[in-house]
């Protein structure tokens, strides 16, 4: 018997680019997190592709087939809205989206990953297992390194909320060259994974199969769910955090720091709220 629990909040953007999948006859979940092109394609077409993929694929199509089929209805879906094929679009523009999704069989469970959306196992032992690595988080850094050194220099205590996003907003636009070349960096092996519509997403793709020995829960999480926090291995402690508490708990946790840090000051970030999805398994 299978049981599972499910978040799903906007982010401060005027869109929700998250996604989601919960077919519990085929008992396959996923989370999907739209990237938005810069000066590009909205995330959230990438992200509803891919979703649309899982829910209308054949009954048979394994857990790649369907990502893989997905990845191939984006590329069409890109070259419709801009009339150009997709390796012709420069990175920086194209729709893309993470992903971390999983099938549940009956004496093991299929998994796929790209972006910054993760996967965690929870053991009856108490161990914890993660089965992807955000490639993407060490390139955020640098962009967020960049932006808050130079809103440092501008802002003093008494700045005003209204002051401080203007600030901001000039800033992060200074950025652009940096953000630009980080997705320059996408599908290659010095960046990171993502879907995109090419070949070489399905290349870059992270997936395999795990026996479910002693398995007892399993985690997806967005990059949004993810605890704030700059000092040790923020992934692990977000995934402790909702095996022990509960994934809902873990959401109004993530909200209530950064409702606490209106000016991104003591958990510096690209934007106050991103979309937040999660969806937690447990196997009885």
């Amino acid at each position: 018997m299978i049981h599972f629990s499910r978040v799903y909040k906007q982010g401060s953007n005027p869109t929700n680019e998250d996604a989601y999948v919960v077919n519990q006859e085929k008992e396959l979940f996923a989370v999907i997190d739209g990237a938005t092109g810069l000066g590009g394609l909205p995330g959230k077409i990438a992200a509803e592709t891919i979703q649309n993929g899982f829910d209308t694929g054949d009954f048979e199509d394994s857990l790649i087939e369907r990502i893989s089929k997905g990845n191939t209805k984006l590329a069409k879906k890109t070259k419709q809205e801009l009339g150009q094929g997709i390796e012709e679009i420069t990175k920086e523009k194209r729709s893309a989206c993470g992903i971390a999704a999983i099938q549940i069989h009956e004496n093991y469970m299929e998994y796929a990953q790209s972006g910054d959306c993760m996967i965690f196992v929870a053991y009856q032992d108490g161990g914890i297992q993660s089965l992807s690595y955000d490639h993407v988080m060490r390139l955020d850094k640098k962009a967020i390194f960049e932006l808050y050194n130079a809103i440092d220099k501008r802002i003093n205590p008494e700045i005003s909320g209204e002051a401080f996003q203007e600030i901001y907003q000039e800033e992060k636009e200074r950025i652009i060259p940096i953000l630009k070349a980080n997705r320059e960096k996408l599908n290659t092996r010095g960046g990171y994974s993502i879907i995109d519509g090419t070949a070489e997403a399905m290349e870059y793709l992270t997936y395999g199969r795990i026996p479910l020995h002693q398995v007892e829960k399993i985690l997806l999480l967005t990059d949004g769910m993810q605890l704030h926090g700059m000092e040790g291995d923020v992934w692990k402690d977000s995934a402790n955090f909702a095996f022990k508490h509960g994934i809902d708990s873990l959401l109004d946790y993530v909200v209530q720091q950064e409702e606490a840090d209106i000016f991104l000051k003591k958990y510096p970030r690209l934007k106050h709220a991103d979309d937040k999805t999660g969806i937690l398994v447990e196997l009885s």
